[in-house]
């Protein structure tokens, strides 16, 4: 049975998860348009004056 009065818990697993969340999550948010720090990265979306109003026909 190991002793574990006295050892500290390794942190860095949790660390490198919580970091590749976050950069996910900027890279979605860049390819979605909510953000626009690097031009010309994200999709393509043409917009017109129909969209989100799918309840008109």
């Amino acid at each position: 049975m190991p002793r574990l009065i006295g050892k500290r818990s390794n942190g860095n697993p949790v660390i490198a998860l919580l970091f590749l969340f976050a950069i996910g999550t900027g890279v979605s948010l860049e390819y979605f348009g909510y953000m626009n720090l690097v031009p010309g990265f994200g999709r393509n979306v043409q917009y017109t004056s129909q969209q989100g109003h799918f309840w008109k026909k």
